[in-house]
């Protein structure tokens, strides 16, 4: 050894000092490339003025002009000018005590509201809750649906379409009678419109008598056994007629939630495995599958969420990021994809830090976060507790 250390001897501390200056040089960029993903960077804190309760729904006027805002205890629901950050009016709706979930109609004029709840929905069935639609303009009250699976609407916003048990049905808006339906076999909780109008998707459970007929099944009996009784599928008809076109070739777990790109080139499906189908031990797990509504096909790209309840999931204005809520290993996040490649490329962490300096007390976030992309393509709106955090994205 004596030999070894005599022919360092002088030269260690040049190592040390060459090893020190290469650190000093890539510590720092691995450091930013990770403080880049988790992304509390650049962000502002907003209160909603007087609002005392938390903040649960959230979504953007179609023409940009507002922030649509809900919150628990069933009231107050706001429409917020974002720029100016202020309350426009608020009314009281929806007389939810857990509060509720916010889509617009197409063309603004009404407004979704989808009851939540302090306990999830029932695990591993399907899901049926209360919707009430109310007028963007006034906050009255125009329809209301008890123990729905889903409520959406037609792009024209003349009519509400509804899927409860085995029935679509659809509701003149300005009437409120229904006007035709359609009865699909089996149909579970996915229900949505292109915007277009040519077509409507529907989830179902899956027929026993065509799994039992595809040769992908005969070999295998406990996947067909899985198949059979965990899995679902989704059909298209045509809106106009209602009639039956062609039925997705995929199975998916129990759909919760169907909905259309802008450009009606993709339908997102948000769908939960049920426990006794899931291969991630108990953790529950969210998957949102992408498919290809030009050919039918599904596509690769894909995304996951591991929030306690079925998660908000919205893209971009120009329709290249995707971002969806989500929990980590303590609190909830907001994770943004490149919506071609699927790769996250943000990430914000929603730590209780981010009030330690808040005057006057204030609301803790709630596990059902709500976030929006704003027209600047730029920026990210997300409910936190009865503030809103705006997040800069710098990309």
């Amino acid at each position: 050894m004596k030999p070894h250390c005599k022919l360092y001897k002088g030269k260690l501390p040049l190592i040390r000092i060459v090893l020190t200056a290469i650190l000093m040089i890539v510590f720092p960029i691995l450091l930013s490339q990770l403080w880049a993903q988790s992304a509390n960077m650049d962000y502002e804190r907003v209160k909603v003025e007087d609002a005392k309760q938390i903040l649960c729904g959230l979504d953007l006027a179609p023409d940009n002009s507002y922030l649509a805002i809900s919150s628990i205890q069933s009231f107050p629901f706001y429409k917020y000018d974002y720029e100016n950050k202020k309350i426009i009016s608020a009314f009281n709706v929806g007389n939810w005590y857990a509060g509720s979930k916010v889509e617009h109609s197409p063309g603004g004029k009404y407004i979704l509201l989808q009851q939540l709840f302090y306990l999830d929905f029932a695990v591993n069935k399907d899901r049926e809750v209360d919707f009430e639609i109310i007028d963007a303009a006034t906050g009255q009250k125009v329809k209301k649906f008890e123990k729905y699976h889903a409520v959406t609407f037609t792009p024209d916003d003349q009519y509400a379409v509804s899927l409860t048990a085995n029935e679509v049905a659809f509701w003149d808006l300005a009437t409120g009678n229904k006007t035709r339906t359609l009865k699909v076999a089996n149909a579970t909780n996915g229900l949505a419109v292109s915007p277009d109008g040519k077509l409507l998707v529907i989830s179902h459970h899956t027929d026993e008598d065509k799994i039992k007929k595809d040769p992908r099944y005969k070999k295998n009996k406990d996947a067909k056994k899985v198949a059979i009784k965990y899995k679902q599928r989704i059909s298209v008809y045509d809106l106009e007629t209602l009639e039956y076109q062609y039925t997705i070739d995929e199975l998916y777990d129990i759909i919760y939630r169907l909905s259309y790109s802008p450009d009606a080139s993709v339908v997102f499906v948000l769908q939960i495995p049920h426990m006794k189908a899931q291969s991630t031990g108990s953790a529950r797990q969210t998957y949102i599958s992408t498919i290809n509504m030009e050919n039918a096909e599904p596509l690769r790209v894909g995304f996951t969420s591991q929030a306690p309840y079925e998660p908000d999931y919205k893209l971009s204005y120009d329709n290249r990021l995707f971002g969806v809520v989500s929990k980590g290993a303590r609190f909830l996040e907001l994770h943004i994809y490149d919506l071609t490649t699927g790769k996250m490329i943000k990430r914000f962490e929603q730590s209780y830090r981010l009030f330690e300096k808040t005057d006057g007390g204030m609301t803790m976030a709630d596990s059902r976060m709500s976030f929006v992309f704003l027209p600047d393509n730029k920026t990210v709106v997300m409910t936190m507790g009865n503030h809103l955090i705006y997040w800069t994205l710098n990309l």
